[in-house]
């Protein structure tokens, strides 16, 4: 075995000095980062960084987080008006909260917070105007908002504790940027300053998929460059003309070899085909409606889901479920009172709810349903309105990009760029949840 000459291998001897001296170094930046590690500039982000976390984890945990029992009533806040305006105590849970539970809950079980803030939003049709003293179409669901309100109030006090404060607003708006869809706040006001802010996104109830006649609508970008545009359902006159103004333009055919008129009218047609396509429908070349149009198909589902609602508050329907109710509330104190004074007395009470209910309710039922016709008209006067406003740059700017690919010879595929920025526009699969804690106690 030959022996190795250790003293004469400098290399590992150099290696061992410059580790140690690593060492060291690193020791001595320690020492001298120390003080500012322990500051109070480091300190206060370390709280602010744990602040954060717990907004994050408290957002999360309340989306995931499922209620075992979650119940409102139909129209709950109208009718305890109603209630009221006759003396009735609407706060105790009597007999008044009995009968409503029977006749008019609404159960939702074992759903998420997610689930339920989607379904509640999704249900409000709110305008962003007023109509009959109110912008929320959906008059049957306020007690939905409020027994969503307490759940949440309770679920954050439980979690958070009384060191922080809350707020949790969400909203879903199909057309992005304009007010019409569904909104919740609950909570306090949030201040100026110190706040902490968490922020996600909830799946909404809604399918990609509407009948029109025996044609079914798919909103997807494949469907509509594929399918809409691409001629299945035949020619599209905005989306020919606006081809052939393009072509015009590449090959300086008059009129449209003017870039002034070219631009002109492919803004004028992709205006139109985007009012048709977030509010009243594109038409084929035989005029037909071949798209339903954002708000339209909106708008549809929420005046059926309204007229069915109306339609099971008849008269008659409120009767046979009363009277049957404070049956068997009667048949309860059959051994304790006398049968003609229990009849007499819950007959009393079956006939003042049912007439104070009903007209209370019909007044603005009836008003509702004969004028649905009317209201649909100016809900879409007024959207298209509010959608001219905010649309009318973004168009100016897609007809900018447009020419500016055409003149730097870029081959363009108008029917893609199209669909890309028309769903770009709307948001119909998802609403978005915002959580804003702030320290009330230190």
């Amino acid at each position: 075995m030959k022996r190795r000459r250790f003293l004469k291998n400098t290399r590992g001897v150099s290696s061992m000095y410059d580790a140690v001296l690593f060492i060291v170094m690193v020791s001595l930046s320690g020492v001298v980062l120390l003080p500012a590690l322990q500051s109070d500039i480091a300190i206060d982000a370390s709280i602010e960084k744990h602040r954060e976390h717990v907004a994050d984890e408290a957002l999360n945990t309340f989306l995931v987080s499922r209620v075992d029992k979650f119940s409102y009533k139909m129209c709950g806040d109208i009718i305890d008006d109603a209630a009221k305006s006759i003396g009735i105590n609407t706060s105790s849970e009597g007999l008044y909260s009995s009968i409503l539970d029977w006749l008019l809950a609404r159960e939702q079980i074992h759903k998420t917070h997610a689930n339920l803030l989607a379904e509640n939003l999704g249900c409000q049709f709110r305008l962003p105007f007023s109509v009959f003293g109110t912008n929320r179409f959906n008059i049957f669901t306020g007690d939905y908002d409020r027994q969503l309100k307490n759940e949440t109030k309770s679920f954050f006090s439980s979690y958070l504790g009384d060191k922080y404060s809350f707020n949790l607003t969400t909203w879903w708006h199909p057309i992005k940027g304009v007010p019409f869809g569904g909104e919740l706040y609950i909570g306090e006001q949030p201040p100026n300053q110190d706040c902490h802010v968490a922020k996600s996104f909830i799946v909404m109830p809604y399918k990609p998929v509407v009948n029109l006649g025996d044609t079914q609508i798919i909103f997807t970008k494949y469907w509509l460059k594929e399918e809409l545009f691409g001629g299945l359902f035949g020619d599209i006159p905005l989306i020919a003309n606006i081809t052939g103004v393009i072509e015009n333009y590449t090959s300086a055919t008059p009129p449209y070899d003017d870039f002034g008129n070219a631009t002109n009218a492919v803004r004028e047609n992709v205006t139109m085909l985007a009012y048709g396509f977030l509010i009243d429908g594109i038409r084929n070349s035989d005029n037909e409606t071949v798209f339903p149009g954002i708000v339209n198909a909106t708008l549809d589902y929420g005046f059926n889901k309204i007229k069915a609602a109306i339609g099971t508050i008849a008269e008659d329907a409120i009767s046979a479920v009363m009277g049957e109710a404070l049956g068997v509330v009667d048949s309860m104190f059959a051994d304790i009172v006398n049968d003609t004074v229990s009849n007499s007395i819950f007959d009393e009470i079956t006939n003042i709810l049912i007439e104070n209910f009903t007209n209370f309710l019909g007044e603005s039922i009836d008003s509702l349903a004969e004028g649905f016709d009317a209201l649909e008209m100016v809900i879409k006067e007024n959207v298209t309105s509010i959608v001219a406003s905010f649309m009318d740059p973004y168009i100016q700017y897609f007809v900018d990009s447009i020419f500016e690919l055409i003149d730097i010879d870029v081959l363009i595929d108008f029917e893609e760029m199209i669909s890309n920025w028309l769903f770009e526009r709307i948001s119909l699969n998802k609403a978005e949840v915002v959580l804003t804690v702030w320290v009330t106690r230190r």
